[in-house]
Order: C-alpha cells, then sequence, then structure tokens
C-alpha cells in the first residue's frame, strides 16, 4: 500500500503541460511595443525571457524567435519535453518545449511585432500626368486605400498597391475640383493579424484649365465628325486636316501633328508621353525599343512612371523618364533590388542584404 501512494505522489509531481500567452499591444503610429508574457499554472512560473533579435531590427509581421524559461515550484519536475498539445501558446506560435534540466523547461515559440501603419507625409498629383495620383509611401505599408472627391462628394474608393493610381478614368467634369484621401492598410487577412489601417491625409486639389479642356476634348473625340482618312491625314469635311488631335479609327488611337500628320514614335501631350507604332497607332503594354529600353504604356496609351504591377504579386520601377529599371535603387530612402528582367526581388537575400516581403532591404 505504501508503494502505491509513493508512485501516486511522484506521477503527481510532474507538470504535464504549460500554457503561455503573448498579448499584443498596439501603440503610436509605427510603433511597436514588446509584448506581454504570462505563464498559466500555480506550479511553474517565468525566470527568463530572451528575444534572439535585437528590438531595433524587430518589423511587424516578421517572425521573432523568444525563448522562455518556465522554473518549477518546489516539489514539481518538467517532464524532458512536451508536444504541441501539452504546451499551448497563445499569440506566438509554438516552436519547442525541452526540459533544461529537471525544475526548468526552455519553450520556444516565434512571435509576429504588431504596429499601427503611419501615415503619408505627402500627398498630391504626379508631375507628368494631372490625374494620376501620388503619394510618399509609408514604411511597411502592404497598401493603400484611396478615396476620390469631387466638389467634395465621394467619386470612387480603391485599394491599391503602390504609392501612386491612375484616375483618369473617374476624374471626367472638368468643371470639378478633385482631391483624394489616402491611408495605409493591411490588404490580406494574414496582414490584417498584425497590422492596423493608419489614418486618411487629405491630397492637394487638382483644378483644370483651358488647355486641360482642350486636350480632354481632342483626346475623347470621335470620327464621327464626317471627317476620313487619305494617306497619312485625317481630313475634315471643309477640307482641312486635322491638326494637334486624337482620333480613333476603328478600334486604334491615331495622334495627328501640327503638320496634319499621323505621329510616329513618342508623343509628348499636355504632361504626358505615348508612344505611336510605325503606322500611327498608339501602343499600350510593354513597349521594348531595344538595347535594354523598355517602358510600360498605361491602357490609355500614357507611359507610366514609378512603381508600376502590371499583374497581381509583380512589381516594377521605372525611373522619371519611364525607363524600366534593374539592380539596386533607392526610392523614398529605401534600397531595393530588380532582377535582370525587372521584377522586384523580395523576400530573399542579394549581395548578402535581405530583403522583406514588401521588397525592401533590411539592413
Amino acid at each position: 500500500m505504501g508503494t502505491h501512494t509513493d508512485t501516486y505522489a511522484a506521477e503527481s509531481s510532474v507538470i504535464e503541460s504549460v500554457s503561455v500567452t503573448f498579448k499584443s499591444t498596439y501603440g503610436e503610429p509605427e510603433e511597436i511595443i514588446d509584448p506581454e508574457i504570462t505563464a498559466g499554472g500555480g506550479s511553474y512560473s517565468i525566470e527568463d525571457i530572451q528575444y534572439r533579435t535585437d528590438y531595433e531590427k524587430w518589423k511587424p509581421g516578421k517572425k521573432v524567435r523568444v525563448e522562455i524559461t518556465l522554473a518549477a515550484e518546489d516539489g514539481k519536475y518538467f517532464p524532458v519535453s512536451l508536444n504541441r498539445s501539452k504546451c499551448k501558446v497563445s499569440g506566438a506560435e509554438y516552436v519547442s518545449a525541452k526540459a533544461l534540466d529537471d525544475t526548468t523547461l526552455q519553450v520556444k515559440v516565434d512571435y509576429k511585432p504588431v504596429t499601427v501603419l503611419g501615415t503619408t507625409e505627402k500627398a498630391g498629383w504626379s508631375s507628368r500626368s494631372s490625374k494620376k495620383a501620388s503619394w510618399k509611401s509609408v514604411s511597411d505599408a502592404p497598401g493603400y486605400t484611396l478615396t476620390l472627391y469631387g466638389d467634395d462628394k465621394v467619386v470612387k474608393r480603391l485599394n491599391v498597391e503602390t504609392n501612386s493610381a491612375d484616375l483618369s478614368e473617374y476624374m471626367t467634369d472638368l468643371d470639378k475640383t478633385y482631391y483624394y484621401e489616402v491611408k495605409a492598410v493591411p490588404i490580406t487577412a494574414e496582414q490584417k493579424k498584425y497590422l492596423k489601417e493608419g489614418a486618411y491625409v487629405t491630397s492637394t486639389d487638382q483644378e483644370f484649365d483651358w488647355d486641360d479642356y482642350q486636350r480632354e476634348e481632342a483626346r475623347t473625340q470621335s470620327p464621327g465628325d464626317g471627317g476620313a482618312v487619305k494617306g497619312d491625314s485625317y481630313v475634315l469635311p471643309d477640307g482641312s486636316r486635322a491638326v494637334n488631335s486624337w482620333k480613333k479609327i476603328g478600334e486604334t488611337w491615331y495622334y495627328f501633328d501640327g503638320a496634319g500628320n499621323k505621329a510616329r514614335g513618342w508623343v509628348q501631350d499636355g504632361p504626358t508621353w505615348y508612344y505611336m507604332d510605325q503606322n500611327g497607332a498608339m501602343q499600350t503594354g510593354w513597349l521594348d525599343l531595344g538595347n535594354g529600353a523598355k517602358f510600360f504604356l498605361n491602357t490609355d496609351g500614357a507611359m507610366l512612371t514609378g512603381w508600376i504591377q502590371p499583374a497581381p504579386g509583380t512589381w516594377y520601377y521605372m525611373n522619371q523618364d519611364g525607363y524600366m529599371q534593374t539592380g539596386w535603387i533607392q526610392v523614398d530612402g529605401k534600397s531595393y533590388y530588380l532582377n535582370s528582367d525587372g521584377t522586384m526581388a523580395f523576400n530573399t537575400t542579394v549581395d548578402g542584404r535581405p530583403l522583406g516581403p514588401d521588397g525592401a532591404a533590411l539592413q
């Protein structure tokens, strides 16, 4: 009988399960606060906490390895190890739980820091296109929500994953004064676990003058004016030739220059550049002029600059002259690496420099 009692007492002294809880706190925008870590149960307590990544290098959503040492109370003991079902971790991801000796257990977890996204420091309009919104990127922001207003009424709300947006298809009434509000936001369900959206920032106003009216009228005019193509010109019913104007013939746009001839090559209309092929047809999509000179033309033919995303998940960077970039570049104080085909590298290491999920070098 005494042996049975001794065996039961020994078994009851073994700590068969533990729990560790991480409580995250959201501070000021772009601030990362240490989590509050607690251990459940009265038979053990936290003796030590070690973070394997220096606090200065913490990034929201990037795993930080945490080693928590639990100490058993007097008369209690830990088994050699505890699996996931016996070591409950909340607010972080279980890695392992192994005894250092009979009375101490080391629990390893991966914790993802959280933060509130910051606000953009500048929101305005592209110098190359009066209908392209452009703002300074926000650190760690996967995307942005933009709300366009015309005369203080909502015109369009959209989400984008770059710090610019072509709003030409929504800014059709040149009598209105347009502006937009933009805020940094998480995009995916996973990102929403560690990022909270930032606050809205209001852009400068965008108003249009008489030159804008004339360009818009010429750009949207169709050949339903009774004219016809003759050779390289578009002849109007009165016998005059269309000059400095756009004409859509069939499904193709052409630009007739000051001499009344179809333009070829690069054409600048206002602040925007377009490219016409050897037949004078306006081009869209990728444009390869050889010798590494690649450009991207929007669906309306406008040459794009800055970050572009022709396909989901694939980013390119075009410089101020529209040239696709490769290799290391600096944008808004951050370093990025673009592969030989122009695609932005991310979640990898290049030249010994780690790149984060947004492509920015982490050091």
